[in-house]
């Protein structure tokens, strides 16, 4: 009895300790995101500031170098300008702070959501609050809250998606996804999860959802902007040549680093993405099925993957930490140096010699560690 005591006594603090870590990481996070707040400078949030009022106004927010958007381009569909409608209703200080608040509950839904599903009910609080820590001070999560990005956003609708799946609200399911859709058109791709597993109400409900959204869209603004987007910025999504910039770890950045020519690039990201999406749909467990789909698409896929596009990392990260074993070390062992290798960014990427790839692509090399990883436990998962 003693024993048992001194046990839940040691968790019972351990909990605590790690409750106030979290606060202090949180807190830690908050006092330096106060100084970019005062200084006005979530650098995409003027992105998203500027496309709505110039939409509203009638501009054309794709006319790059235009009198619109003169910096930084608008690179989301015109339906992401819905969910951008209640920005004007305030001051840019007072709206970047609603954007910052409504990020940073996003991330703490998703986790707590990912460890609602992922682990057991006595782990739950322990797992949240060790994750919070840790994700907290993960690089792609600092870098999207300090640009006043979406992307915390757009992952929490994307574990809504699956959370609700599984609950078996279909409805519900496809309308997280289609809204994600709405805002970035990638989270689009997970409907060939629902498609291999023939949930066609969560189908309809997504396209019914992404229809209404069009729609609204052209009746609120103009209809031209579609063919805009498409002209000149969708096909970029794919098409585009690529740069070599640090904060750019995707598949494609990788291969330039490598000095591959375009097409060959373009071969190399279909074959993975292809490759990568086969083993996954395949796979008969649900959870490394649609995150090992979405993390595909958006590594591999696209012409250019920003290290805050990262945060997409968190929901397999989560469920293949859920599934290591008490004393699988070599399993923990690589999850730890995905983690630090992702989470790590150079300061100045600037002092690299010349175009050292393995400095520059340390992020791509956890991503790509992540995904053998996960394609191993696919596998395994698919022989028993």
């Amino acid at each position: 009895m003693l024993l048992a005591d001194l046990i839940m006594m040691n968790k019972k603090l351990i909990l605590w300790l790690l409750a106030f870590l979290f606060l202090l990481a949180l807190g830690q996070q908050l006092y330096k995101l106060f100084f970019v707040w005062q200084q006005n400078n979530f650098v995409d949030f003027k992105v998203y500031w500027d496309g709505i009022r110039a939409a509203l106004a009638g501009g054309n927010i794709y006319s790059f170098g235009g009198k619109y958007l003169n910096i930084v381009p608008f690179n989301y569909p015109p339906t992401t300008l819905l969910f951008l409608l209640f920005l004007p209703l305030f001051s840019q200080s007072t709206a970047s702070l609603f954007l910052l608040f409504i990020s940073l509950g996003s991330f703490l839904g998703s986790l707590y959501l990912l460890t609602k599903m992922f682990f057991k009910p006595a782990q739950k609080w322990l797992v949240f609050f060790l994750s919070s820590v840790l994700f907290i001070q993960f690089f792609p999560t600092k870098f999207t809250l300090t640009l006043g990005q979406i992307n915390l956003i757009i992952l929490f609708l994307i574990v809504l998606g699956f959370y609700f799946y599984q609950k078996k609200k279909d409805v519900s399911s496809g309308l997280f996804l289609g809204i994600a859709t709405l805002i970035k058109i990638f989270p689009g791709f997970l409907i060939l999860f629902f498609l291999k597993e023939k949930k066609w109400k969560i189908m309809i409900s997504f396209l019914v959802t992404c229809l209404l959204g069009v729609l609204l869209t052209i009746l609120i603004f103009k209809p031209v902007l579609f063919f805009s987007y498409f002209g000149s910025v969708g096909g970029n999504l794919f098409f585009k040549g690529g740069e070599v910039s640090y904060f750019d770890q995707s598949l494609n950045s990788f291969l330039l680093r490598l000095n591959l020519p375009n097409l060959w690039r373009l071969g190399l990201r279909l074959i993975f993405t292809f490759m990568s999406l086969w083993i996954f749909l395949k796979n008969r467990n649900k959870a490394l099925s649609y995150f090992g789909l979405i993390f595909s698409i958006l590594i591999f896929l696209p012409s250019f993957a920003w290290f805050h596009h990262y945060v997409i990392l968190i929901p397999l990260m989560m469920f293949l930490w859920s599934q290591t074993k008490k004393k699988d070390y070599l399993s923990k062992i690589l999850l730890a140096l995905v983690y630090l290798l992702v989470s790590f960014h150079f300061r100045y990427p600037e002092i690299f010699p010349g175009k050292n790839i393995i400095l520059a692509s340390h992020p791509f090399f956890g991503a790509l560690l992540l995904w053998f990883y996960s394609l191993k436990l696919s596998f395994d998962k698919n022989e028993k």
